[in-house]
Formats: C-alpha cells, structure tokens, sequence
C-alpha cells in the first residue's frame, strides 16, 4: 500500500511538473514577445483589474473543489448542485462587476477601464463551466490527460495573444489572452469529459460543502485583497507606469512560484486526502514533500533573483529595465509564499481550514500597518515592506501547522534549512560568475550553468536524499 501510494505521488508530481513547467514556458515566450511590442501602461490597465476578478472567482469558486476531493463519500449529487451554483453565481458576479464598472473607472481615473473590463470579466462565467471536470480529474489523479488539455489550450491562446500584439491591438491583447485560454480549456474539457450535470441542485448539498469551504473562501479572499493589493495602492499614489514594471516583474517571478507549488499542491492534495486518518504516516509523507519543495524552490527562486540584469537586459527592452528590482524582490519574497502555500496544504488535508484563516487575519493586519507605514516612501519601498510581511506571515503559518498538524516548528526548520544554505552558496557562486563578462547573453549562461553545477554539486556532496530520490526517479521514468 505505502508503494502504490508513493507510486501514485510520484506519478502525479511528474505529471504535474511537465503540466506547469510546459505551460510557464509557453507563458513566458508570450510574455517576452508581447511585452516588446507593448508598453507598461498596457499592463498597468488590465493590472487594476486584476483583484475584481481574482475575488470574483475565489466567490464562484468558494472552495469547493477543495472540499468536494476533500470528502470521501461525494457523488454525482455533489457534483451537480456545486456545477448549477457556480454557473449561476459567475453570472450574477459578471453583472454587478459591470454595473460597478463606472465606479472602478472613476476609482482609477481610467475611463477605458468600462469596455476592458466587459471582456476580462468574461473569465468569470468560463472558469464556472469548468470546475467540477478539473476537480474530477483531480481527485481521480488524472494528471496526463490535464497536463495535455492545459498544454493545448495554452497553445492556442498563445498563438493569439501573439497575433493580436503583432497586428497592434495593444492593451486588448492582454485582455482576450486569459479569456481564450479558459474558453479552449473549457471546450476540451467538454469534449474528452463524460460528467454531465444532471437537472438536480440541493442546497443543504450546498450548505455542507460550504462548511468546510467557508473558512477556505474567506481565507482566500483575504491573501486575494493582499496579493492585488499592489494594483489598487500603487496608481492612486504613483504614476501607472510603475503598476506597469510590478506586474511585469511579477509576470515573471510567478511562473517560477506556481511551477513549483502548484504542481505539488495539485499532486498532493488529492493523495494525503486519502491517508488523513493514518496521521503518523500522513506528517511522515508531508515532510517529504516538503524537503522536495525547498530543494526546488530555493535554488530557482535565489538563482531568478541573482540573473535578473542579465535575463532583463537580453530579454526586454530598455523601457521594462526598472522592472528588475521588483523581480529580485518578488522572487526573495517568493520563497516564502511558496513553503506558505504548501503549508496551508497540509492544514487544509487535516480538515482544519479555520486555521488557514486566522493565519490569514494575521496577514491582513500586518499587511495594513506595512501600508500605513511605508505610504509616502517609494514604490519599491513599499514592495519591500509588502515582501518582509510574507517572512512575518510565514513564520506565523509554521507556528500553526505545528498546532494543527504535530509538524513541529523545529522539524520544519531542520528540513528546510540546508536547502536555504545550499542556496545562499549558490548565489555567491552566481554573483561571481557574473563579475567574468559584461556580454548580457554569456552572463546569463555562465551564471545559469555554475549555479545549477554548484547547487546539485553540493547537494550531492552532502548526500542530499532528495537528489538521490530525484535521479532515481529520473532514470525509472
């Protein structure tokens, strides 16, 4: 049984790292090609949207994919109540977001804001049509066929999103490309999914589900309002473009974040679900997972922020330069949302989602006086201000996974560590490397070929498990 399961959660992180990685490369094509054709105000005016459609997808949302692979016993019953409840919610969401579309415009004193907004909005009733196949496949750990449904739906809204920047469509370029890619993915899913709806909604269905959502909903709205808390602050005190090089930034630290942490907490969940009652085996199997998360994380995230002039200088033009430091920043902070998010993972497996949101109570609040504390410094100031509050909310998020879990503060500090250690030598190792040539392109490789030679050196020096699990794993599949 231990076998199959490690078998089953070596199988879906694979798929799920393939799913990702295959995805952010694609993204970040896109990413490179569209943004030196447009402008950061381009960016900047879909980035004010940004936290009116995250909120409205975490409401459809409500954290019921979490809970119906959380419970063991749901049916077609389940599926279908939570299928019409989405489906008529994101409608209701779409209108109101456009009925308050004028008073956000005037918010930002950006009249083009109205018909931007009628399309991005438009994600809303899409991603409705597609939850319950997504979680179906999740919970049956059917990663492959996910994996090959999100390559090609990332394909196509690529392809578009190119085409629309080369033929000058500007800023509605970055409005139609998430509004294709959740269409083709709902289209496939469609097409290869047998689940159909059946004409029945229960609303104490509803109600029980929503139990173990509620806190997930809540929590989520919080560290919502706290990631696109950027995109309300920083146009009403700052000059749009700087909204412009954050999202940029971003834009490029978050394939980094996600490949990492969403394809472990994808692969995961589904899995430790099934053992949440065997806890000895459950905290034995989560440590695992979590020192295979520091192994990637550090070393990807330490070595973004240490290539960054160099990746900016060969990749952008010289009007997406000032973007490096909200990068470097983004990706020191990055490391800590990571091992937070994995966390939060491992509470919600223990059915105890009322802990994810006081940790995020916490976050709110600090999050608040980091605000109030840096308002007339700099942009970057603030950021930095917003970065150290993730360190803050991370050590609080250890705390409470030893309160909730038996995962104890110590023992997760111990297997953290020498990965944080390896990375900080890693980094020095970098920095050197760039010091050799001034040449943006042989930087790059230099600094990306030492440090991947000094971190897996050094990992293998020590007698890393992980690394050896890793090439063994390698060589298996």
């Amino acid at each position: 049984m231990a076998e199959t399961l490690k078998q089953q959660t070596i199988g879906a992180l694979i798929w799920n790292l393939i799913d990702r990685f295959g995805q952010q490369v694609l993204q970040m094509a896109v990413v490179i090609i569209v943004a030196n054709i447009l402008c950061p105000d381009d960016y900047a005016l879909v980035a004010m949207l940004a936290i009116f459609t995250a909120i409205g997808n975490l409401i459809i949302e409500s954290g019921f994919g979490a809970a119906l692979i959380q419970r063991q016993d749901a049916d077609d019953r389940h599926y279908s109540s939570v299928f019409w409840f989405n489906l008529v919610m994101s409608t209701v969401i779409y209108a109101l977001l456009m009925a308050c579309s004028p008073l956000i415009a005037d918010y930002f004193s950006e009249p083009q804001l109205i018909p931007i907004g009628a399309v991005v909005f438009l994600i809303l009733p899409l991603n409705a049509t597609m939850l319950i196949q997504t979680t179906l496949l999740n919970k049956q750990i059917r990663f492959r066929q996910l994996a090959k449904i999100d390559m090609s739906a990332m394909v196509v809204s690529s392809a578009v999103a190119i085409s629309m920047a080369v033929v000058g469509c500007g800023v509605w370029t970055l409005a139609w490309q998430p509004i294709t890619l959740a269409a083709t993915k709902s289209l496939l899913l469609w097409a290869t999914s047998r689940w159909r709806p059946r004409c029945y909604f229960s609303l104490s269905i509803i109600r029980q589900l929503f139990g173990f959502a509620s806190s997930l909903l809540l929590s989520g709205l919080i560290n919502t309002c706290f990631v696109n808390v950027y995109s309300l602050v920083i146009p009403r005190l700052y000059p749009k473009r700087e909204l412009g090089l954050f999202t940029q930034g971003n834009k490029i630290c978050d394939p980094i974040v996600s490949l990492v942490y969403g394809s472990i907490q994808n692969a995961t969940f589904p899995i430790f679900s099934n053992i949440q009652h065997d806890r000895l085996r459950l905290i034995k199997a989560y440590r695992k997972s979590i020192r295979f998360t520091a192994f990637l994380t550090f070393p990807l995230l330490v070595g973004g922020l240490m290539v960054a002039p160099a990746l900016f200088h060969l990749l952008f033009k010289s009007q997406w330069w000032p973007a490096i430091p909200y990068f470097q920043l983004l990706c020191a902070g990055g490391c800590f949302t990571v091992l937070t998010a994995i966390n939060n993972n491992f509470i919600k497996v223990s059915g105890r989602s009322s802990g994810i949101l006081k940790i995020e109570i916490f976050k709110i609040i600090l999050t608040i006086a980091a605000i109030a504390l840096f308002l007339r410094a700099s942009v970057l100031v603030m950021v930095a201000g917003l970065i150290a509050v993730r360190v803050a909310v991370h050590l609080i998020n250890m705390a409470y996974t030893q309160r909730y879990t038996g995962y104890t503060f110590m023992a997760q500090a111990a297997d953290t560590l020498p990965y944080v250690v390896l990375a900080a030598l890693m980094a020095g190792a970098v920095y050197a490397a760039g010091l050799v040539t001034s040449m943006a392109w042989l930087q790059l490789i230099l600094q990306v070929v030492v440090g991947a030679t000094v971190y897996i050196g050094l990992a293998y020096l020590t007698g890393s498990k992980i690394l050896q699990e890793a090439i063994s794993l390698l060589k298996r599949k």
